[in-house]
């Protein structure tokens, strides 16, 4: 146990203190830990200035909460230091066996949950070394809180071209956590250097062009953001661009040179699931809520709800699919619920083509009532019809 008074650490039990905050987050399975004061983050006008523009879309819940999500201690009054965390969750491939691409980070369990109980385990190992009931708040995900650019100020990596964060030696496949403790233990800390340098790999890879700039990105038409956070219907000029991408994208990611030899993640937690990992695009547009519950439960996919993950799939089907795919998908036109999911199952057929698609396109134009699936129809019989 570190001796004194904990609310105001000499330097060389501070010093201690750090580093075995450091040793147990390693032990408990972050691959990465700093520790730095609470102090306002440098970014906010930048951060303003993408929102001011509508980079975000429809994510309105990044304009709440501004003040908090720049400095820790008005996020949690009280807090003078931050320890922040990186996870690695690097898998082989973004690709499931059922032929659809979902974002490593979304293969296994829900990180939210398995890094919480890490964060809680870490925070308590904090009060065990002082002795004291030190005030403490885990947050990944789960505060209004920049936490790229928290991870950043500490010296944690640069921030790539992509907009995400990269540690040399790491990559860019990481969560960032944080525990905000109400303790003096931070040291503050060289920024890491920018070694993009010149390379715009992750800007000429992107397929919809949603890096507009080096470390700005349009979510608009980022193929996460429309898979992911999207409610309602894909732009269709975007749909064609989201090829076999049923949940995020990780392309910026994988051709960046920085995750060439990055380690693979050798947590469980972030490994494929075998209720998931084996099932088709035309298999998901097939579930009903029970199995969508009992199938995704644990998984962060479940953020895109059933109605979005058939949306997806429907898509998918559409850009990678065959005339073979017609009669299951005139099957689901016909009963399914979700106006979305219809819609975009219509412009699969009319991406698919064929006479079989026409009959199935113009029958479900004879049935229905929802005005944006009649003009969804209409696209998908000229698309058909070549007009």
């Amino acid at each position: 146990m570190v001796k004194g008074n904990p609310d105001e650490p000499g330097s060389k039990e501070r010093g201690a203190l750090r580093d075995a905050i450091k040793v147990e987050a390693v032990r408990l399975g972050f691959e990465a830990c700093a520790i730095v004061p609470a102090e306002r983050l440098p970014t906010a006008r930048a951060y303003q200035e993408w929102l001011s523009e509508g980079r975000h879309g429809t994510m309105h819940y990044m304009e709440n909460h501004q003040p908090l999500r720049v400095d820790p201690r008005v996020l949690e009054p009280g807090t003078r230091s931050v320890i922040v965390l990186l996870s690695n969750y690097r898998q082989p491939t973004d690709l499931f066996e059922g032929g659809m691409r979902v974002a490593s980070y979304a293969h296994g369990d829900d990180y939210h949950d398995f890094l919480w109980e890490r964060m809680r385990a870490l925070a308590a190992f904090v009060h065990n070394e002082t002795g004291v009931d030190v005030a403490t708040r885990p947050a990944v995900d789960s505060a209004p809180l920049l936490e790229r650019d928290l991870a950043r100020m500490a010296g944690l990596g640069w921030v790539g071209k992509n907009a995400l964060l990269i540690r040399q030696g790491l990559g860019s496949f990481t969560i960032i956590s944080e525990v905000l403790v109400a303790l003096d233990l931070g040291e503050p800390a060289e920024p890491a250097a920018d070694r993009c340098g010149r390379c715009t790999r992750c800007i000429d890879a992107c397929p919809t062009g949603a890096i507009i700039a080096p470390q700005v990105i349009d979510a608009r038409r980022c193929i996460s953001y429309l898979t992911i956070e999207l409610r309602g219907p894909i732009p269709r000029r975007l749909r064609p661009l989201i090829g076999n991408h049923l949940f995020g994208c990780d392309i910026c990611q994988t051709v960046c040179p920085w995750n060439r030899r990055a380690p693979l993640s050798e947590d469980q937690n972030f490994a494929p699931r075998e209720a998931y990992r084996a099932l088709s695009p035309l298999e998901l547009l097939g579930f009903d809520h029970p199995r969508y519950v009992e199938t995704f439960r644990r998984s962060p996919m479940k953020r895109a709800k059933l109605g979005g993950l058939k949306r997806n799939a429907a898509v998918v089907v559409g850009n990678t699919g065959s005339v073979d795919d017609v009669p299951a998908l005139t099957r689901y036109l016909e009963h399914e619920d979700d106006a979305v999911v219809r819609g975009h199952i219509a412009w699969a057929l009319g991406r698919l083509g064929g006479e079989r698609a026409a009959e199935a396109l113009r029958a479900a134009l004879a049935r229905e009532e929802d005005s944006l699936v009649l003009d969804e129809l209409d696209v998908a019989l000229r698309m058909v019809s070549g007009a």
